[in-house]
């Protein structure tokens, strides 16, 4: 099913998630209002909510600083998601620190945040994302008219904390990465409006499967961190 902004699966009893790729946990032991995903025919693990930990959720821990764990053994990750942030259709602006949580894995393909949506535009459809790939600092927008990217020299990583500035003016986007050089790029086509619907999701996505993000450069994992 579909209206004009989101499409949807109707799923037969026993299924949910998006793709209805999860039998239901029938007998729900998770607490707190965290999620039930089965892990095989006679196991489940409890997703908790923000603020609940331990294997039933039942925990309650205080969060000074968040922290991402990229991808657990399941397959899941760690994310926070806000409401759709108004105003950013023409302009916005970010800054963000992070620190890394490794060297290794926490560089490699990793999403820091995200919005937009997956629908049937022919250039792909709009979203802004940023990320981690290969030691470098991805930031890609879509305005629905193709994708324009920008990517930073290798993080230097003596450094124990990061900070990107990056913003978008119409088409014409920009980053700057720790003491890099401020980098510039104009999205192609004609369209210079940046329509997005969904959450804003940073460290992670929600029901984390890179084929339910939009064409551009999809990141396997979420930010560790």
């Amino acid at each position: 099913f579909s209206d004009e902004e989101n499409w949807y699966c109707e799923c037969p009893k026993l299924y949910t998630g998006k793709l209805c790729q999860f039998a239901t946990c029938d007998e729900n032991p998770c607490g707190n209002g965290a999620t039930c995903f089965p892990k095989s025919r006679r196991d489940a693990v409890c997703l908790c909510p923000y603020g609940r930990s331990g294997i039933l959720c039942s925990d309650a821990i205080n969060i000074t600083q968040p922290s991402f764990s990229g991808t657990d053994v399941f397959g899941y990750t760690s994310f926070l998601a806000y409401s759709t942030i108004p105003n950013i259709i023409f302009y916005y602006e970010f800054r963000l620190k992070f620190q890394l949580a490794n060297h290794h894995s926490a560089l490699q393909d990793n999403l820091i945040f995200f919005t937009g949506q997956k629908g049937q535009g022919l250039n792909g459809d709009d979203f802004l994302e940023l990320g981690l790939r290969n030691g470098r600092v991805v930031y890609s927008y879509n305005l629905g008219s193709g994708t324009a990217t920008i990517i930073s020299k290798p993080l230097d990583l003596t450094l124990s904390v990061h900070v990107i500035h990056l913003g978008r003016n119409l088409q014409k986007g920009w980053l700057k990465v720790d003491d890099q050089k401020n980098k510039t790029v104009t999205s192609p086509g004609k369209l210079v409006g940046l329509n997005v619907f969904s959450e804003f999701y940073l460290g992670g996505y929600r029901e984390y499967t890179p084929e339910l993000l939009p064409k551009g450069p999809r990141f396997k994992n979420g930010f560790q961190g």
